[in-house]
């Protein structure tokens, strides 16, 4: 009897257990019914047409039509998402690829159809702003945008949008990981990453939390078939909040670099630099003079390990966090130099906005010689020829290429150059070529 009484006890607790955990359910199901059904007067469908010169694929045919003529101009739709942030003044944000070079714009918000036109657009985030014109009180809704900062991986995600041109479709999923970047998507990343299904079409709509909150536009997905895979990628809010907010104000984007040319660490790089391999940043291969990081004391072949409070594991990580931090301020950086951990503060100013910021990067893998002649002309070091298939043209090194450094020591005729690569195992070159003074090669014998 009373092992039987045990018995009842353990299935009556399994009981409510269960009973419970299917209340929270359909209350978690309801929330997200409610979400849904909000959204529908907020999320668009948006239509594009733009005029297209459609090429064969052979050069000389498209050639002659274009000499004679005979190939004409071609119109072409797209397809996209976007959400309404404004419903009073009716402005919507979406993807800049989605309305990039739009003749015209139509959205579709909960069945009714609005003409729009472009307000703005940021290449380097992705992000657009479009306005609606015609629709009356209470046709759209706004979403709130959230604090994206606040969002932890493994929250749940809800993705709205319209993959392949079917209307509203709601997915569900988590927030798969936050601050990814270099993923070759746009110039400034720190992507969301969620496994909510996200597809063609999706482009622009917004990645929700639990209460209904925009906390990503929805931008793009990696997939080696065209379609979803399970990794999902969507610009945070606050950083679409400041484009938005900018492209509002009519006076285009602005956004301050540090005035260094930056690129990632390499194994060979940080093994020249006798760095562990541990060691996570970027490795400065040039300062502007007279930039913010001039004055702040920033060194050519420092390696900037954090900037204002926040770890910069790689260029594309520093460049979104440098283009998106405030001006006259000063903010602390954290970097590497010569083995020694140095701490500088900058303030950035708007005398550096950023037009057309460029990088460097590691080239090749060494073999086994250098395989390259050297020449000294006017007091400069040039390479006067590259042996194919050696060191030297793996590492990047090509013909009239001008050595500056030597392992950061600045060489002016052939014989100091050819004393430090003779006598060093690790070398790292700066070099110039085509009106830059800021490549650096490694080799490492």
């Amino acid at each position: 009897m009373r092992r039987f009484s045990k018995i009842f006890v353990v299935f009556a607790l399994l009981f409510s257990f269960v009973a419970a955990g299917a209340a929270d359910m359909h209350g978690f199901e309801e929330e997200l019914i409610k979400i849904s059904e909000k959204a529908k007067k907020s999320v668009a469908l948006i239509k594009t047409q733009r005029t297209e010169t459609v090429g064969s694929g052979d050069p000389f045919f498209d050639m002659f039509f274009r000499n004679f003529g005979g190939r004409q101009p071609q119109k072409s739709e797209a397809l996209g998402s976007g959400f309404v942030i404004d419903e009073r003044d009716g402005y919507l944000i979406t993807n800049n690829h989605v309305i990039e070079k739009a003749d015209s714009i139509e959205v579709t918000i909960d069945g009714k159809k609005f003409k729009a036109k472009t307000v703005g657009s940021d290449p380097q985030t992705d992000i657009g702003l479009i306005k609606i014109e015609g629709f009356a009180n209470g046709d759209i809704k706004a979403l709130k945008l959230a604090d994206s900062d606040k969002i932890k991986v493994g929250s749940f995600a809800i993705a709205i949008g319209n993959p392949f041109g079917l209307s509203h479709s709601v997915t569900l999923g988590i927030v798969s990981a936050t601050g990814r970047s270099g993923m070759q998507v746009s110039d400034y990343e720190d992507f969301i990453q969620t496994d909510a299904a996200i597809n063609p079409g999706n482009s622009g709509g917004p990645l929700l939390n639990i209460d209904g909150e925009v906390i990503g536009v929805n931008t793009a997905i990696l997939s080696r078939s065209g379609g979803y895979m399970g990794i999902g990628l969507a610009v945070p809010s606050n950083m679409a909040k400041e484009i938005v907010s900018q492209l509002k104000s009519g006076k285009g984007i602005q956004r301050a670099m540090m005035g260094v040319v930056i690129m990632d660490l390499h194994d060979e790089l940080r093994k020249n630099l006798e760095l562990a391999d541990d060691v996570k940043g970027v490795f400065i291969a040039g300062v502007e003079p007279g930039s913010p990081a001039d004055k702040a004391g920033i060194q050519r072949y420092d390696v900037i390990t954090s900037f204002n409070g926040k770890p910069t594991e790689n260029s594309s990580q520093l460049r979104t966090t440098v283009g998106f931090s405030p001006y006259n301020k000063k903010l602390p950086v954290e970097l590497i130099r010569d083995g020694k951990k140095i701490n500088v503060s900058v303030v950035l100013t708007k005398d550096f906005l950023l037009k057309n910021e460029g990088g460097a990067k590691m080239q090749g893998d060494p073999a086994d010689n250098l395989g390259f002649s050297l020449s000294e002309k006017g007091g400069k070091v040039v390479v006067e020829s590259v042996e194919p298939g050696s060191l030297a043209q793996s590492a990047g090194f090509r013909k009239d290429d001008v050595i500056l450094d030597v392992n950061r020591k600045r060489v002016k005729s052939l014989k100091e150059a050819m004393r430090i690569i003779a006598s060093s195992k690790k070398l790292l070159f700066r070099v110039a070529r085509g009106g830059r003074d800021d490549i650096i090669i490694v080799i490492n014998k």
